[in-house]
């Protein structure tokens, strides 16, 4: 009877341990696909016009421009064929750099995309000497 109830406990402790390690580790790509892109929505995302950045951030969606993201690589940026000032022009400018895969890339924040949420997201937009986009993508930080 011991043996029993040690081995259902221990099994159910397994279970909740994947569990969490599960919502840690198990990407939440859903979060960038659900809508189509909309330059007008991206850019007034992240403005706060005379706001306390503090209140304007904590009114602000979890992942306002997530779910964009997908079509806006889809149907505008194009690897070898955007360039940069193009991608400006559609989305603005960045709003950091970040480095993937050993190149300087440009990042434009996207929110607290993930599932946990502890770290923000970014699209990433990577462009060559020529300034023409060579790779783009999303990435936790």
């Amino acid at each position: 009877m011991v043996k029993r109830v040690f081995l259902i406990v221990s099994t159910l402790f397994l279970a909740l341990v994947i569990a969490v390690i599960g919502l840690f580790v198990w990407p939440s790509d859903s979060a960038f696909r659900s809508e189509p892109f909309d330059r007008q929505a991206w850019v007034q995302m992240d403005r706060c016009d005379g706001i306390d950045p503090e209140i304007c951030s904590a009114q602000q969606p979890r992942c306002p421009r997530g779910g964009m993201v997908q079509d806006l690589r889809d149907q505008y940026l194009h690897i070898g064929q955007t360039s940069k000032s193009d991608a400006i022009e559609l989305i603005g400018p960045h709003d950091a750099l970040l480095e993937v895969r050993s190149q300087w890339c440009e990042a434009y924040y996207l929110g607290m995309c993930s599932a946990m949420s502890f770290d923000g997201d970014s699209l990433y937009l990577c462009f060559d000497k020529a300034a023409i986009l060579v790779s783009s993508g999303h990435i936790k930080h």
